[in-house]
């Protein structure tokens, strides 16, 4: 198991850790919080959340702004209510790191005066192809503007972090300071594992956004099927759609299909999420066999792994990497539905060598797909940044 190093400094060092849309306690932007200040570090988190009952450390200060629902308005909204929280601080800050694209071009502006940190969640180009709310003849051209932009906004930045190997192309050059930080989850969440999967119905668990490319209607054929074979397997399933519509239309889908062994459940917080997991025996990811899935390294595999929840997912290279190596779970071809059927049988037929596999997913979690193993990268690329070294 891979141990938080030690903090990079004896004086405690600043960071401000910037979000304009993430959900309140957003796995990445939280973990990324709570290990910088387990470090020693300060952290100012400048976010549009809403602090209910959650634990925030004592060197943790966060200053929440309203949230802009609208999306029209956020390109002109956003970058004024975190400048009223930002500015203020930015003085007794070391690093700026900031986590959207929506507020490169002013984040490229501060650079000029601080250290900023770029973390790029995913392939922005790519996802302009796929968005559901961007009409179809806009959607090239919207991709190549964002390509064109993104490189611009980010060479004054130079310090990039990059959460899949591919998007190292979008900042090719010697100009740019990089690391690669998986999506990895925080090894925190197995400690909340429940030893009791023996005795658990049998359930199967899909935690992902709802969307086509994620796989929500291959979800509803496997579902149906496998309702026909083992109707005492039920489903549970985020609800957590793109838009009221595409709501409308899944629900439509099970009804047609027959698909009535899903239950819809409210989306969950970060630190909620095990006491979903465990209720399930088994975990599913049906990613369709797209660039932007392909690319992808899904959090919710390692989730799944730290639940010690067998896996049945699309075989994907990352995960035919990740889950295949382990031996934690079922590889099948999303192209198939019968594939994922017949891997869901398999396990709930004997649950002792299901359970086999979830163990020895979750020992590779702790082993090598904890977030705390990437750590040591992205202190390394503060202390680049901040040593003024390439």
């Amino acid at each position: 198991m891979s141990s938080t190093p030690t903090a990079p400094s004896a004086r405690p060092r600043t960071i401000a850790i910037v979000t304009s849309i993430h959900p309140d306690f957003d796995a990445r932007i939280w973990k990324h919080t709570k290990a910088m200040a387990a470090l020693g570090w300060n952290v100012e988190l400048v976010a549009p959340w809403t602090v209910r009952d959650e634990r925030i450390p004592h060197n943790v200060r966060l200053h929440a702004f309203r949230r802009v629902v609208s999306r029209p308005a956020r390109p002109f909204v956003i970058p004024v209510r975190i400048a009223a929280k930002l500015l203020p601080i930015v003085s007794r800050c070391d690093i700026v790191h900031f986590h959207d694209i929506d507020i490169l071009p002013w984040m490229s502006v501060l650079s000029l005066v601080k250290r900023v940190v770029y973390d790029v969640h995913e392939d922005y180009p790519e996802e302009m192809m796929v968005r559901e709310w961007v009409p179809n003849a806009l959607r090239r051209p919207f991709a190549r503007m964002l390509e064109v932009g993104q490189r611009i906004f980010a060479w004054p930045i130079r310090n990039i972090v990059l959460t899949q190997p591919e998007l190292d192309r979008e900042f090719a050059g010697s100009r740019y300071r990089k690391v690669l930080i998986y999506n990895y989850a925080a090894l925190e969440l197995a400690d909340g594992a429940a030893d009791d999967y023996l005795s658990r119905p049998p359930t199967v668990a899909f935690i992902g956004s709802q969307h086509a490319n994620n796989g929500s209607e291959l979800l509803i054929e496997i579902a149906a099927r496998v309702a026909r074979v083992r109707p005492q397997v039920r489903f549970i399933a985020s609800d957590r759609f793109a838009t009221p519509q595409i709501r409308e239309s899944a629900l439509a889908r099970m009804q047609e299909l027959g698909a009535t062994n899903i239950t819809l459940i409210p989306n969950v917080r970060p630190h909620e999420l095990m006491s979903v997991l465990n209720r399930a025996t088994i975990a599913i990811a049906p990613n369709l066999r797209v660039k932007q899935q392909i690319r992808g390294a899904h959090n919710k595999t390692y989730e799944f792994m730290a639940a010690a929840l067998p896996i049945v997912l699309s075989d994907l290279p990352r995960q035919v990497e990740s889950v295949g190596g382990s031996g934690c779970g079922i590889l099948a071809q999303p192209e198939d539905p019968q594939t994922f059927v017949d891997a869901i049988v398999r396990l709930v037929d004997d649950p002792e060598s299901a359970r086999q596999m979830g163990l020895r997913g979750q020992a590779a979690f702790r082993e090598r797909y904890s977030w705390e193993s990437q750590m040591p990268r992205l202190l390394a690329l503060y202390e680049a940044a901040l040593g003024g070294r390439g």
